[in-house]
């Protein structure tokens, strides 16, 4: 069993288009073939004999005849430019001099006629539109990057703690351990009477009692 897919508006939109597109190019090419008989017309019957078109107003003819043709393809669905560059063609074509033999006359005038149909059903079609490009707009995300800040370093100089040194009786600072030694050696300090003292590792005899004893 066959299934038929429904037509859409959007098909019957495009189907359409289809069809005026191809009108416009039937009315293009009948609107070329009527402007180019009627310009072979003009070329093979303007000269200076006796019937023919004067070349003086062969010319202006061809020009008008090239402006409608113009006007229409230009149309757009807009008829005005076309129907003016007809009314001066009209205007020229009725200028021409009645010397120019009847026939010619004639099928001058009939070619005009066709330019004017063909013309006037060009000028309302739309123009082709060109193939429509759907185009993506990209939206740009602009991402705001915050620098880090900048860590400080602070230094902390340390200061050295110096013991209090105290001096003692000589001035000189003792080491560490030596508090209390005074000038003659450990253990060699004054007594509070004056005297000396003695070292506990014994008595040491004085310099004079070496000399008594000897």
């Amino acid at each position: 069993m066959s299934m038929h897919r429904a037509s859409t508006p959007t098909d019957r939109r495009s189907s359409r288009a289809r069809r005026r597109a191809a009108r416009a190019v039937v009315l293009r090419t009948t609107l070329a073939v009527a402007l180019g008989v009627l310009a072979a017309l003009l070329v093979a019957c303007s000269g200076s004999g006796k019937g023919l078109i004067p070349t003086g107003d062969a010319g202006p003819l061809q020009s008008d005849f090239e402006a409608v043709a113009q006007a229409a393809e230009n149309g757009n669905g807009n008829c005005a430019s076309t129907e003016s560059a007809l009314l001066k063609t009209d205007q020229d074509f009725a200028a021409l001099p009645a010397t120019i033999d009847t026939g010619l006359h004639n099928t001058l005038r009939q070619g005009i006629e066709n330019l004017r149909t063909r013309a006037l059903a060009l000028c309302t079609q739309p123009l082709p539109q060109a193939t429509e490009t759907t185009s993506t707009q990209k939206t740009e995300s602009t991402t705001t990057t915050t620098p880090p800040a900048e860590t400080q370093t602070t230094t902390t100089q340390s200061t050295p703690t110096t013991a209090p040194t105290t001096s003692g009786p000589g001035g000189g600072t003792p080491a560490p351990g030596e508090e209390g030694v005074g000038e003659e050696g450990p253990g060699l300090g004054k007594g509070e009477g004056g005297g000396k003292g003695h070292n506990s590792g014994g008595t040491q005899p004085e310099a004079g009692d070496q000399e008594a004893t000897k």
